[in-house]
């Protein structure tokens, strides 16, 4: 069965870049899916760009792109620069993202003010739509940046560091959940890619932040103890993607194994990719249990293909339905049908088990 499953995914190069052309909407612009698109899903463009541009460097597909295509790609995802939005100065900002966030309605005013209203009382903490377009806005801007980078290409202007001296940065990440390390740790990486390609010169700081965050009896990085599996699993995912950037060793890869080992994921995107990737980078700094993992890996194979649809060529996020929402953002109705997003993060984790297999198919592995 494992090697039907192998062979499966050695020859998925072809149909994947397939059901990507017909995503394509234009030159470097794509739709998420190709059915049950909202208003945001057909105009949305710059995470979708990126996405496809990292199925192709998975793939290795831009290894065929000659200089003009790769410039050209370059100048699109660097148009999406604003010098100033908000409090952010050359943050990479896609219209619609903004507009969605920033729309006016008395549906969302009553929201709003319920959420002034429950956040009064204890254990409520609501984020208001504000705080959810800078955290939209900051995602997009490292996923931007992280992509051009991947390629060897740099955006055009340094962002603006908000947080230019160590006691700015510590209160801002300590103003974070770190209970909830999904969300806390990706802010976290995002500074430690800033760090890396923007000339932010924190690195230290970052370092021994996390550093006192290690849990020693999970292996992943919060302040208190998560309430599902998922978050711990999926929040050390986004600490160690950055701690990569940095150059830096996981603090408990051993531990870390032996919660994932224990702890499989749901059948879905994210907690699929993040779980692979998590023992990826552990079983790169550790031999520890490296059998096992590779085959349980190997297992997981059978399950991601349950993600796909052959007659398309692509995958979808969630078992029988595309991916919804885009940073909050509605785009899709949620048919049976693959999608952009959940094609990506599944190759991406298709080529982590082969490599971790030592199975060469030429492909690579990106630095989220």
């Amino acid at each position: 069965m494992k090697n039907k499953e192998i062979t499966w995914a050695k020859e998925l190069k072809e149909p994947v870049l397939n059901y990507l052309n017909s995503l394509e909407k234009e030159k470097y612009k794509y739709f998420p899916a190709e059915e049950g698109l909202t208003k945001y899903g057909k105009n949305l463009n710059l995470g979708f760009s990126c996405f496809s541009l990292k199925i192709n460097y998975i793939l290795n597909q831009t290894e065929n792109f000659d200089n003009d295509h790769i410039e050209g790609w370059k100048k699109y995802i660097n148009s999406y620069q604003k010098e100033k939005y908000i409090n952010f100065n050359n943050f990479f900002v896609d219209p619609y993202i903004d507009e969605f966030y920033n729309q006016k309605s008395l549906e969302n005013y009553l929201k709003e003010l319920s959420k002034k209203i429950l956040n009064i009382m204890p254990n409520y903490n609501f984020e208001y739509q504000k705080i959810k377009l800078a955290k939209a806005v900051n995602a997009e801007t490292k996923q931007a940046i992280s992509t051009l980078y991947q390629l060897g290409i740099k955006n055009e202007k340094l962002i603006s560091n908000n947080y230019s001296s160590d006691e700015a940065l510590e209160n801002y990440l300590n103003s974070l959940d770190w209970a909830k390390p999904w969300n806390a740790g990706a802010q976290f990486a995002s500074f430690c890619v800033y760090s890396k390609t923007q000339n932010f010169e924190n690195e230290s700081f970052l370092v021994n932040y996390i550093t006192n965050l290690a849990n020693s009896e999970t292996g992943s990085y919060f302040t208190s103890t998560p309430k599902t599996n998922r978050e711990i699993i999926n929040g050390a995912m986004k600490v160690i993607s950055g701690l990569d950037w940095l150059g830096e060793e996981i603090h408990h890869p051993k531990k870390l194994i032996d919660f994932c080992l224990f702890n499989t994921p749901v059948l879905e995107g994210c907690d699929i990719v993040d779980f692979v990737y998590v023992l990826y980078m552990c079983s790169n700094q550790t031999e520890y249990k490296k059998k096992e993992i590779n085959n349980l890996m190997l297992n997981y194979l059978s399950k991601i293909k349950d993600l796909y649809f052959e007659s398309k060529g692509g995958f979808s996020y969630f078992k029988n339905s595309s991916q919804t929402h885009y940073y909050g953002v509605p785009i899709i109705d949620g048919r049976n049908q693959p999608d952009i997003h959940g094609t990506m993060l599944l190759i991406w984790a298709i080529a982590m088990i082969l490599k971790n297999n030592e199975i060469d198919v030429n492909w690579k592995i990106i630095k989220p």
